[in-house]
Formats: structure tokens, C-alpha cells, sequence
């Protein structure tokens, strides 16, 4: 097949455009854009869809880089397709925020394309140019910086980033050479990038330096590491799949965190990883932030004692607790009470089923006004049928309730008497009994009344 037939088919294999939709091409002017440009172009025929090129001035190259600019747009006026430029100062952002240019770099042009997309509306997919060799660069970065399975996957052919936006890479199963050989077939010609030439950047080191001496040993070097890519990517989806039967099995999302019970420590060491990893980045967010020390640092929890506590990034707190982890953001302050609506009625002899956040109570023995409140000292309830009582926080450590719990759980009282620690259990003094005259209904409200 020629460049343009493999182009078509790894743009439908994984289903990348879809018919009416639009495509944001982002176009630098080097030769990889170029081509994309020039292939999308020609696949519109084939298969309809909207067609959006959009240009980042990174305010770095001066006259270059408006070279670089007006050539995107003359090839977008020629293909007569609408053109876009948003201009940054690279430079001055990541002196403000303390960043690399290229991860500046980075950072504004996904602002530009989730800015066009926005605006655009409807369904809208980013097509970029990496291609074969950009593969192999990313498996090597990512190999020397330190990774998992997931890094030596590589590139990701269709990828949807936090903001929502998929962005897909028709290009990645095309080496450099294969596209400057098509551009020069089609006399078309591109601009160059006099940065790429810099060493100074880790890629470029790889690009210039490294990858040509691999290729010295074998000349399908490219080739096979993104095969090897390829594999690993497989790997990394079934390793996610198993992730999340685990996930499912063994954490729960709860008001004050989320929980990972202490039998996910008796799975593989490798599986433990990834869930405590899904679990992070459900709590923290960013990916970028989380690392392999950070991961270890909370397995190693599940072998210490109870309390002890891990810090990560973003303020987030991992905490043993009787041998199950708590991974939160802790809140300032207490959070605040659950409303409860109440209910009196008649009793006869109706039948009390078992919920969790609906209780019934002896309302006639009652003796001040109910409260809703937090714990103070001196609270207890009665635990058995004779009358015996416990303190409750006497009862909270016997039921190995987090220290961090036990301040914000809502609790119905009868002045020092605990009728019901909401999501817990009620005093046995007030149940419902045969004696029972009058029955006092009480539910969390905007809880389902069958939990």
C-alpha cells in the first residue's frame, strides 16, 4: 500500500473521524503537519467531514516563526481550508510559572486546540502528526527518564485528555523518511524548524544522537521499537482491565475518601500498583505529579501499623487504618452535619425492615429535645437489652472507626444519649419494641429510602 492507502486504513482501524465531524489539524509548517494537512485533505473525499487548521505561534523564533505562521496559511488558503493562528509568549509563561519551554510549549498549543474546539462545538477530534520515528523517541524518553508498562506503549494512536478533547494520530505507522519521500513526490514543500536542530532538548539529543547509532546496529531500528511499542501498549490494556475488576472489587468512594480494603495487599504486588494508582489520580487529578516512589510509599502502608500516614502531592493523605488505606484530600475543619427528616406516627405492630440510612424509634421514651449534632464528651449509648452502655468513642474504636471519621459523623442525641450515629447503628434502649405506643421515623434526606 502507498502512504496514503496505510494513512486511510489506521485512520479507520481505530475509527479516528467520524463522517460530519470536525477535525482541528494543528499545522506548524514542518513537514510532518504539512503532510497531515495535505492527507486529511485528500481523505475528506472519502469519508465527509469538517476540516479546521490551527497554527501556534510560540513567540520564540521571530522572523522563523512568521515564516513558519504565513506558510500555514497560504497551504490552508490554497486547500481551502479555515485557519486559525493563536499567538503566546512561551518565553514569559514559563518564567511565571516556573515550567521548560517545552513543556510550555506543550501546554499552550493543547490551550489553542481546546479553545478552537470549543468554539467549534459538536464532535470534535485534534489530529496531530507524530509519526513512526516520534514514537520510538517517546519510548526511548520515557525508557530512560524511568517508566512503567504504560510509557513503553509509546504514543497512543486516539487519546482523550482530561478537558474531554480526543486527539487523534494518523500518522504514527509513518516513518520521517516515508513522509518527506511523499511530500517530494508531490513537490510540496515545508518549512524547517532551525530549534529542531538544538541538542540542547532531551528529544532532539535522542532524535540526532541516539536513534542514528541504533540504526547503525540495525537499520529497522525505528521500526522495531515501536513494534516492541505495540506490544507493550497490548500489555498495558490488559493490565488496566485487571486493574479495574480490582478497583471495583476492593475500593469505595466515601464521603470523607476513598477506601482500599486491606484484602487488595493479597494480590499480585504489580496489580496493587495500578489500583493505587487509579485510586491517585482519581484523588489528585494530575498524572504528571504521581510517581513510582509516591505509589511504593502507599503500598508500604499496608505493612505498617495503624495511623500511620503518607503525604503526596496536592495535599493529598494516605492513612492506614486498621489495616485498610484511606487516600484523601483531608478537609478544613469538620464537614458539615447530614439533614434528617423526621416522621411520628402511630405504632401497630408494623414491621421494621433493615436500612442503613432510615432508622425507627420508641418516640414515648424520648426524654428533651432530639439534637443533631457532632460528638462531644460524654456521649454514650446503650449496646445491650439489659441496659448496658458503652462511650462512644469507647464504641467507635471497638468498631474500628477512623479517628478522621469519627469527628464529622453526624449524630442524633438525646442530650448525652446517642439514639443514632448516623450510618452506624442506634441505641438499644431506644428500639422499637411490643410496648411501643408511638414510632418516630427518621431518614438522611437525599438518600434513597431503600439504602
Amino acid at each position: 500500500m502507498n502512504i496514503e492507502e496505510r494513512v486511510f486504513s489506521y485512520i479507520e482501524k481505530y475509527n479516528m473521524i467520524e463522517a460530519g465531524s470536525q477535525v482541528i489539524v494543528g499545522i506548524s509548517g514542518g513537514g510532518d503537519s504539512v503532510c497531515l494537512l495535505f492527507l486529511l485533505s485528500r481523505y475528506q473525499k472519502k469519508n465527509f467531514f469538517h476540516l479546521q487548521g490551527v497554527h501556534v505561534n510560540h513567540g520564540i523564533r521571530g522572523q522563523e516563526a512568521l515564516r513558519d505562521q504565513e506558510y500555514a496559511r497560504e497551504l490552508c488558503e490554497r486547500l481551502g481550508v479555515p485557519f486559525t493562528v493563536y499567538t503566546y509568549s512561551v518565553p514569559d509563561i514559563a518564567g511565571r510559572e516556573k515550567r521548560s519551554l517545552e513543556e510550555t510549549g506543550r501546554m499552550v498549543r493543547r490551550r489553542a486546540f481546546a479553545q478552537k474546539a470549543a468554539e467549534l462545538g459538536g464532535k470534535t477530534v485534534v489530529a496531530l502528526a507524530h509519526h513512526e520515528n516520534d514514537n520510538a523517541e517517546t519510548v526511548l524518553h520515557n525508557l530512560i527518564r524511568g517508566t512503567k508498562v504504560a510509557g513503553l506503549g509509546g504514543i497512543r494512536p486516539v487519546q482523550r485528555s482530561e478537558e474531554g478533547i480526543s486527539y487523534i494520530r494518523p500518522l504514527l505507522k509513518v516513518t520521517r523518511e516515508e513522509i518527506e519521500a511523499y511530500l517530494k513526490q508531490q513537490q510540496i514543500p515545508w518549512m524547517t524548524d532551525s530549534s529542531n536542530e538544538e541538542i540542547v532538548y532531551t528529544r532532539n539529543r535522542i532524535r540526532h544522537k541516539i536513534l542514528p547509532e541504533m540504526e547503525k546496529i540495525n537499520p529497522r531500528a525505528v521500526s522495531h521499537i515501536t513494534q516492541a511499542a505495540d506490544t507493550f501498549l497490548a500489555i498495558e490494556e490488559y493490565l488496566r482491565g485487571q486493574a479495574d475488576r480490582l478497583y471495583r472489587e476492593y475500593v469505595e468512594k466515601k464521603e470523607n475518601g476513598y477506601w482500599i480494603q486491606k484484602e487488595l495487599f493479597l494480590e499480585k504486588e504489580l496489580m496493587q500498583s495500578y489500583v493505587i494508582r487509579m485510586v491517585l489520580e482519581q484523588v489528585a487529578g494530575k498524572k504528571q505529579d504521581l510517581t513510582a516512589a509516591h505509589v511504593e510509599g502507599i503500598l508500604s502502608l499496608g505493612r505498617g501499623r495503624t495511623g500511620a500516614s503518607v503525604s503526596l502531592p496536592g495535599g493529598v493523605l494516605a492513612s492506614q487504618v486498621y489495616g485498610n488505606l484511606l487516600i484523601r484530600v483531608p478537609a478544613a475543619g469538620k464537614l458539615p452535619l447530614k439533614e434528617l427528616e423526621f416522621e411520628v406516627f402511630p405504632w401497630e405492630n408494623q414491621q421494621i425492615p433493615e436500612k442503613t440510612y432510615t432508622k425507627w424509634f420508641d418516640y414515648d421514651k424520648i426524654k428533651s429535645s432530639l439534637e443533631i449534632r457532632h460528638r462531644k464528651p460524654g456521649d454514650f449509648l446503650t449496646v445491650t437489652e439489659a441496659g448496658g452502655k458503652k462511650k462512644l468513642k469507647d464504641y467507635m474504636i471497638d468498631c474500628k472507626i477512623p479517628r478522621e471519621e469519627r469527628e464529622n459523623l453526624t449524630l442524633l442525641a438525646d442530650a448525652d444519649h446517642i439514639l443514632w450515629i448516623v450510618g452506624y447503628r442506634i441505641s438499644q434502649y431506644y428500639k422499637v419494641t411490643s410496648q411501643t405506643k408511638t414510632v418516630l421515623k427518621v431518614h438522611v434526606k437525599g438518600v434513597d429510602e431503600d439504602e
